[in-house]
């Protein structure tokens, strides 16, 4: 993301999703997938800044959506940081609906192997 290395931050070299940069001492982490981003850094000051940043050069009609906080929800998934050092991902839900899901003779075609809830959109 040209945008990140142009304000300092290295891509990691095993996953070129992750950004990371030195700011005020400690680690500012961007990661993204499609279009979704996660940017972590011990002071929620510079997490907003690099928000702002973005914001005013990519966003045009509406701004970043955030989810700040220690749980956040993803498809599929909680992930949850309120342990220090260490994170849970928690997928109970996700995984229950694709067993009930599941024919019980395992036979037949399906075009795609998401579950149909998957499509749907909470406005």
């Amino acid at each position: 993301m040209g945008s990140l290395q142009d304000r300092g931050f290295t891509l990691n070299p095993y996953n070129r999703c992750v950004a990371n940069k030195d700011i005020k001492g400690k680690q500012c982490t961007v990661i993204w997938h499609v279009d979704d981003l996660k940017i972590s850094h011990e002071s929620m000051e510079v997490v907003e800044d690099i928000l702002k940043k973005l914001n005013n050069k990519f966003r045009k009609e509406s701004q970043l959506m955030t989810c700040p906080g220690k749980v956040l929800k993803y498809p599929g998934m909680k992930i949850d940081y309120q342990q220090q050092a260490k994170v849970k991902f928690v997928m109970y839900n996700y995984i229950n609906k694709l067993l009930e899901e599941l024919p019980t003779d395992m036979q037949g075609l399906a075009t795609t192997p998401a579950s149909s809830y998957i499509f749907n959109t909470d406005p």
